[in-house]
C-alpha cells in the first residue's frame, strides 16, 4: 500500500507541478518541501543549486502545490513513509533500502504507471512536453505561456522549441483564422 501510495503522490505532484523529475526526486521535507504557514499548503523551494537552470534564473519562487494534496502529503509523512524506514529526509524513497529515489526510479515508476492506465509509455520529460503542448493548444496569452516557462525552469525560447509538440498544421491555425478574419473584414 505504502509503494501504490508513494506512486500516487509522484503522479500528483508532477500533475501540480510541471517540473523535471530531479524536483520530485530530491523533494526533502523541510528543506525543499515547505509547508506554508499562511496558505496550510505544501510547496516546492529551490535555491540556485536545487535545479538544473538556478545557476541561470537564481532562486525560483516557491511553487505550491495543489491544495487538494496537502491531506494526502500529511498523511503520507506521519502514516505511511514510516513504514519504508527511510535513511533520509527525501519524501520518496525506495521501499527496499529506504534510500533516496534515483533518477531511474522516478522515471521507472512513471512510464509504468502511465503505461497501466493508459497503454502509452509517458516519461516524467514527456509529462512537461504534454502540458506544454496542451497549454498552447488553448487560447492562453503570452503572458501565460512565459509565466508557465518561467515556473517549469526555463525560457519561454526553450518551451517553444523543445517542449511543443504540436504539428504545423496546428501551430499556424490561428495565422489561417487571422487571415480569414482579415480578409473577410476587407470584403464587408
Amino acid at each position: 500500500i505504502t509503494e501504490a501510495y508513494q506512486r500516487y503522490l509522484i503522479l500528483a505532484i508532477f500533475s501540480s507541478i510541471p517540473d523535471r523529475q530531479r524536483t520530485i526526486r530530491e523533494l526533502e521535507v523541510g528543506r525543499t518541501l515547505i509547508k506554508d504557514t499562511e496558505t496550510d499548503c505544501w510547496v516546492v523551494k529551490h535555491g540556485p543549486n536545487d535545479y538544473k537552470t538556478g545557476k541561470h534564473y537564481g532562486e525560483r519562487p516557491a511553487m505550491q502545490l495543489a491544495e487538494e494534496l496537502t491531506p494526502a502529503i500529511d498523511d503520507f509523512i506521519a502514516n505511511w513513509r514510516p513504514a519504508l524506514y527511510p535513511s533520509t529526509n527525501s519524501l520518496f524513497v525506495q521501499s527496499r533500502t529506504g534510500k533516496p529515489m534515483t533518477g531511474n526510479s522516478i522515471f521507472k515508476r512513471v512510464v509504468r504507471c502511465c503505461f497501466k492506465y493508459t497503454g502509452k509509455s509517458v516519461n516524467p520529460h514527456l509529462l512537461r512536453d504534454i502540458i506544454v503542448t496542451h497549454v498552447r493548444e488553448t487560447e492562453a496569452s503570452e503572458k501565460e505561456l512565459e509565466a508557465l516557462a518561467l515556473y517549469m525552469g526555463h525560457s519561454i525560447q526553450m518551451q517553444r522549441s523543445s517542449y511543443d509538440r504540436r504539428t504545423l498544421s496546428t501551430k499556424i491555425a490561428p495565422a489561417i483564422k487571422l487571415m480569414k478574419s482579415v480578409n473577410n473584414m476587407e470584403n464587408s
